[in-house]
Parts: C-alpha cells; sequence; structure tokens
C-alpha cells in the first residue's frame, strides 16, 4: 500500500492548472481529437512540401513529442473520469493508498478531486505503468494489448460502415511500434544530440496507432460506463460507435459543436 503524508503547493497549483486547461472532463475525446489535429496537422505541413532537411528532422522528433503529449493527457483524463463515474473502480483504487486526512483537507481547500492526485501515481507515458492504471478496468493484465485485440462488432470509419474493425487486425505490430515511439520520445526528451533516422513508413503507423487506441478506448469505457458517445448515421440507422482515420482527422471539412 502506498502512502500519501503530504501535498506540496506546487503540485497543488499544477492540478489546478491541469483542472483549468481541461475544462470540462467530459470533454476528453474531443480534447483529444482537437489536440491530436492541431499536431498532425503541423507535422504533415512540412511533409507536404519541400522543407529544408535539418527543419523536417527537427520536426520529426518533436513529433513524437507532440503524438504522446496527446496519449498522456487523453489517459490521464480518462482515467479521471471512469474513477469518478463508477463507485466500485474508485473503491478498488483508493484500496491502493493510505491517504493522510490532510492530504484530503488541502484537496477540499482547493476544491480538487482525489481522484486528480492520484493520477500523479501513475506515469501515463509508460506502457507498463499505463497497463497498472488501468488494470481494474478489465479482467486481463495488459491493458494495451486488450484494446489492440478488442473488436467493436460495428462502427463508422472513413465515412462507411465497418464490421469486427480491431486494432490488431490494421497493425499486428502494434507493440512493437508503441515501444519504438516511447522510446524514441524519451531519447528526444532527455538527449537534445539524438537523431532518429526520418521514416515515413514508421511515423506513418505510430500516427494512425496514437490516434487509434485512445478512440478504441473511449468506445470501451462508454459501452461499459454508459457515456455519452459520437453517433454515426449511414442512412438507415444510427452506429453508435466513430472511429477517424488519419485521413479524416487531417481534413479541413469537420468542426467540434456543442
Amino acid at each position: 500500500m502506498t502512502k500519501i503524508k503530504r501535498v506540496k503547493d506546487k503540485l497543488l497549483r499544477e492540478l489546478e492548472q491541469l483542472s483549468q486547461s481541461r475544462q470540462s472532463i467530459e470533454d476528453y475525446h474531443f480534447n483529444f481529437l482537437e489536440n491530436f489535429y492541431q499536431n498532425s496537422k503541423l507535422m504533415h505541413s512540412f511533409i507536404n512540401k519541400e522543407t529544408d532537411k535539418a527543419v523536417l528532422e527537427i520536426a520529426y522528433r518533436q513529433y513524437f513529442v507532440f503524438l504522446i503529449s496527446c496519449w498522456e493527457t487523453y489517459f490521464r483524463d480518462v482515467f479521471i473520469l471512469i474513477h469518478m463515474s463508477d463507485e466500485n473502480l474508485k473503491n478498488k483504487l483508493l484500496e491502493k493508498f493510505d491517504i493522510y486526512s490532510n492530504v484530503q483537507e488541502r484537496l477540499n481547500d482547493k476544491n480538487i478531486e482525489l481522484i486528480e492526485l492520484l493520477t500523479k501515481q501513475f506515469n501515463f507515458q509508460n506502457m507498463d505503468k499505463l497497463n497498472e492504471a488501468f488494470s481494474d478496468l478489465i479482467s486481463e493484465d495488459d491493458f494495451l494489448k486488450y484494446l489492440c485485440n478488442l473488436k467493436i462488432p460495428t462502427c463508422g470509419i472513413n465515412g462507411k460502415t465497418a464490421h469486427a474493425f480491431s486494432i490488431q487486425s490494421i497493425f499486428e505490430d502494434s507493440e512493437d511500434l508503441l515501444n519504438r515511439a516511447f522510446t524514441i520520445r524519451h531519447k528526444v526528451v532527455h538527449d537534445a544530440n539524438y537523431r532518429p533516422k526520418f521514416n515515413i513508413v514508421f511515423i506513418q503507423k505510430v500516427e494512425a496507432l496514437f490516434l487509434l487506441v485512445p478512440q478504441v478506448t473511449t468506445y470501451l469505457i462508454t459501452k461499459k460506463f454508459n457515456l455519452e458517445r459520437i453517433i454515426f448515421f449511414n442512412g438507415e440507422t444510427n452506429i453508435k460507435a466513430y472511429i477517424f482515420s488519419m485521413q479524416e482527422i487531417l481534413s479541413d471539412d469537420w468542426q467540434i459543436k456543442n
């Protein structure tokens, strides 16, 4: 059991800022799509025209940071949302911690949810820690593997209806791709001398994977906790799942409306 004896002012300010920047926690999915669009659009603006090689290499390096920042923000928000939505899940989480009363008092003074503090006990940029953070959500140990193998019976994608959609059916090497991307991001952040070799095929797979995994997660939790979801209408019937592809996310013919 992990003991949490105190919380520093700096951490409280950080939690307040995270809450303010995300605004409503219920907007987690739309925030992700918008963040992903902005970052991927910037990267593709360098790829789709003649760009100085040195500039392209810098953009390539930073793209891994962008992608994983979107990933981290999404899964942190989802962690908060599901534990605030389900009392049993929340209780399972709290059983892992011994939280001193003064900590709860300080959180109450700042109107910060306890779950927000507990996000700091997990590293959402680390695959093992991410699996640990969501271990109570499913009956399997490997959360990411579960997501990649999860089959969505019917969903919309590229404006059409797809059946038995799964990430694994597109990327058999999804685990390796994720591991390589996280490794590159770590090196980029901690070693300014590091220059990953530009690989257009690899980055196309990685960006698609970082777009798909959160969306499949959204499908999972909206179904499990009966949350709001995107509805796709194919002209005949409503389909209660829609997966945005890279082609769609990069287009300029969509917008988010309340």
